[in-house]
């Protein structure tokens, strides 16, 4: 189960990557709380396992 690093809420939702996201992106998941995106890169190369965008 994921935590949300914005609001450290439980209640998240995994979104469904688009295409050319499945290269780089293992997951995006959306905070109900805060509507906080969090994605995590597969690769390290990519900078940080966890960046947050706010809506």
């Amino acid at each position: 189960m994921d935590q949300c690093s914005n609001c450290q809420s439980y209640d998240m939702e995994r979104v469904h990557r688009k295409f050319y996201q499945r290269l780089w992106v293992r997951r995006i998941s959306v905070c109900h709380q805060c509507g906080n995106i969090q994605k995590t890169f597969k690769y390290a190369f990519l900078g940080k396992t966890n960046s947050t965008e706010n809506l």
